[in-house]
């Protein structure tokens, strides 16, 4: 059976981008003194890094570490990719063409946009899924998995319990597998565990983030969320990817480089 690998995603210093954009070394020596085993990068986060993959690789490789994915966020508001939309998504293939095991995460973060209602709503959900799945066509040819990771923000297109529903049954005709935030899950409303387990054969990623009862993010092990439990079915359940710690706790934003070594000891009792 495989074991399940354990990583850091580079969002605790994204809470702080005007002091860590592009600072790939230090991130690095970071992740690797807090014992994960990879690392999940940001295209904004890499900076000038991103046109140069080989460089990433032997950073990475310097301190034992893996790729464990890229996260590639679009707007893809129409039913076809735009020319800049497709432009950076090869760029995002290409790069991850260095890394053999690296998934492409795509996410989308509708900002201030309303999310709409009935057919309005429906309807970007179609020309999200439809360009996703443009993305993965293209990067399955280069023998790279795409999955999808929704969030919980409140213009998002997949937030609740009957959203997941419908992105189920949207997802079963495209190339795209799911990562699912075990966080937002929460603060969408539902029940993180029961959740997975219905999903459980698209899953291929899989993102952890601690969540007080009051709806505040925490640093990993401070929250309600019963990890122990979820990593426990992950196991038994056969899932063999990355568990990628993605800590946006204002505890973050204070103390990037802390709060990431404070995840990582939480974590050791997985690994």
């Amino acid at each position: 059976m495989k074991q399940i690998q354990y990583g850091c995603q580079t969002y605790p210093w994204k809470m702080n981008q005007k002091l860590y954009e592009g600072k790939v070394p230090h991130i690095v020596e970071e992740t690797a003194k807090a014992g994960f085993q990879g690392l999940e990068a940001e295209i904004c986060m890499l900076g000038d890094y991103f046109h140069s993959p080989q460089e990433v690789k032997e950073l990475l490789d310097q301190y034992s570490l893996s790729l464990a994915a890229l996260v590639l966020h679009q707007d893809w508001e129409h039913p076809e990719e735009t020319d800049d939309e497709r432009r950076l998504s090869n760029k995002a293939i290409a790069f991850l063409r260095h890394f053999p095991f690296a998934k492409l995460m795509v996410s989308h973060h509708a900002g201030q946009t309303p999310r709409g209602e009935g057919e309005t709503l429906m309807e970007r959900r179609r020309n999200l899924l439809s360009c996703m799945d443009s993305v993965a066509d293209r990067a399955a040819e280069a023998g790279i998995v795409t999955c999808y990771h929704p969030n919980s923000a409140k213009n998002s297109l997949f937030r609740t319990r009957e959203d997941y529903a419908i992105l189920f049954e949207m997802m079963e005709k495209t190339r795209i597998g799911w990562a699912p935030d075990v966080g937002h899950i929460v603060n969408g409303g539902m029940d993180a565990l029961a959740l997975l387990k219905e999903g459980r054969s698209r899953i291929c990623h899989v993102h952890f983030k601690d969540r007080a009862l009051d709806g505040t993010w925490t640093v990993m092990g401070k929250g309600a969320i019963d990890y122990p439990a979820i990593v426990r079915y992950l196991e038994e359940s056969g899932y063999g990817g990355w568990i990628m710690v993605e800590d946006e706790s204002p505890e973050a934003e204070k103390n990037s480089d802390g709060v990431v070594q404070w995840d990582g000891r939480y974590m050791r009792q997985f690994m």
